[in-house]
């Protein structure tokens, strides 16, 4: 390192109340990163005058009636007058007494109660009004779109259809076979009315026909008891032949039971493998047959005995 003069070191001390100026034209360098936005300065019109419209804190209540189910209308001068009339004796109250506030406090009342009276009349005959207006402009609006006549863009692509809409819509569809239509329907229900009729004659019949077996007298009681159960010297026993004669009732007395497949087989129309069976529901079907047409000729039901 070589030594250093003493012309030297007066030149480099500075003057710490100096302002250290540099001779340059370019502007001084930001203190921002590449990454802030002012990094690069962009030319901004100025700020705009745009009106200041403060935001109004709260909302009016809606105007209603406020004088609806009286009698008269509380907002007339006369009304007001008489709600907001002043004392008969006038008072002179010394000043600076309660009396005078109180004097001061009831005219102030009484002025609020005739403002407030006549702004909320005057508030509900604007309302009024201008919902009328609006409900007369939509009505005429209305009006004159269904009074409109139809566009010619939408008459000439509307879709063709052999149906007459005007004719659908206001007045009656061409019907030419509605006479016999009715006729039909007219028959119909008689016809109908007449199946009906002979249900219930029939129904009527066989109610006649079975009463005769009905039971409605205690002597006839006793008599189908002992048919069933046997009297009580000689009683009549179900299956028991461990524990009376030979001669007990059983299930097997007049044959096999019908079985749940038989019912069945009946019902959908299956034939039976057995010849027997084939016989006897062939016979059983002519026989219900017979007694069918025996009942259309002879005009009522056939009781049970007539029928075996």
């Amino acid at each position: 390192m070589p030594p250093t003069t003493a012309l030297s070191s007066p030149l480099l001390w500075r003057c710490p109340q100096c302002t250290i100026r540099t001779l340059s034209t370019s502007a001084r360098q930001l203190a921002v990163g590449p990454e802030h936005p002012k990094y690069i300065e962009v030319p901004e019109p100025p700020q705009q005058n745009l009106p200041y419209s403060p935001r109004v804190k709260g909302v009016l209540p809606v105007p209603r009636d406020i004088f609806a189910g009286k009698t008269r209308d509380q907002s007339d001068s006369k009304a007001i007058a008489e709600a907001t009339r002043r004392p008969r004796k006038a008072r002179a109250p010394l000043e600076g007494t309660r009396e005078e506030w109180k004097v001061k406090m009831s005219e102030v009342r009484r002025r609020n109660l005739r403002e407030g009276l006549e702004s909320l009349r005057s508030r509900h005959q604007t309302e009024k009004k201008r919902m009328s207006d609006k409900s007369l402009a939509r009505q005429r609006e209305r009006e004159e779109l269904l009074a409109r006549p139809e566009r010619e863009d939408e008459r000439l692509t509307a879709p063709s259809t052999s149906l007459d809409l005007q004719a659908l819509l206001h007045g009656t569809v061409p019907d030419p076979t509605r006479r016999q239509r009715l006729a039909m329907k007219r028959i119909n229900v008689e016809t109908k009315a007449a199946e009906k009729q002979q249900e219930r004659l029939d129904a009527l019949h066989t109610l006649y026909m079975n009463a005769r077996s009905f039971i409605v007298t205690p002597e006839q009681l006793d008599k189908a008891v002992d048919e069933a159960f046997g009297t009580q010297e000689n009683p009549k026993r179900f299956g028991s032949t461990h524990m009376g004669p030979s001669g007990a009732l059983s299930i097997w007395g007049e044959g096999r039971p019908e079985r749940v497949q038989d019912m069945l087989n009946a019902a959908n129309g299956v034939k039976s493998r057995s010849a027997m069976d084939s016989t006897s529901k062939a016979l059983e079907t002519s026989k219900n047959r017979i007694n069918t047409i025996a009942e259309v000729f002879t005009g009522g039901k056939m009781d049970k005995e007539a029928r075996d």
